[in-house]
């Protein structure tokens, strides 16, 4: 029974230190500067978005905030897919997933909104380090089939908030 117990968690042990996790992931592939607060003030309207460690290294929480529209998810590696996975809910009752994915040099994350009657809509968005204090959020179109538009529809500069 001992030599049982002893495999088991050996394997165990193997299997979860098999996967890098997330902050060593976001190091290695220079995407760490995303983490913080940022914000950006057009039309009036303030923005404010922040991805921060719930669980350190390992699972992000983030929070947008825009204008009455207001959504909180999580963000952490799927162990049996090996992918970064979000989820969250937004203020409206929806429900947010997606996936965090490279496109071209730039993180992007693609996730779909599916609210009480069934719709459902998509749409990617990837992140551009301008400098230290600035990030820029491309937004793209997403068909049907889960394809991302070539070209961004709208850019937005955001600033590093204290």
């Amino acid at each position: 029974m001992k030599k049982l117990l002893l495999t088991l968690i050996t394997c165990s042990a193997f299997i979860v230190n098999a996967q890098a996790p997330l902050g060593e992931m976001m190091k290695e592939n220079g995407i760490d500067w995303i983490l913080g607060s940022w914000k950006a003030e057009q039309d009036g309207n303030t923005m404010a978005l922040s991805y921060k460690w719930s669980v350190e290294g390992h699972v992000i929480s983030s929070h947008l905030k825009m204008g009455s529209n207001e959504s909180f998810g999580v963000i952490g590696i799927n162990p049996k897919s090996g992918k970064v996975e979000q989820s969250g809910f937004n203020n409206k009752g929806e429900k947010v997933t997606g996936e965090w994915m490279p496109f071209g040099d730039l993180p992007l994350l693609k996730f779909q909104t599916s609210n009480e009657s069934g719709e459902e809509r998509s749409m990617a968005v990837a992140f551009k380090k301008v400098d230290d204090e600035t990030i820029e959020l491309q937004i793209y179109s997403v068909d049907d089939s889960g394809n991302i538009a070539s070209s961004s529809e709208y850019n937005l500069e955001m600033k590093k908030s204290k």
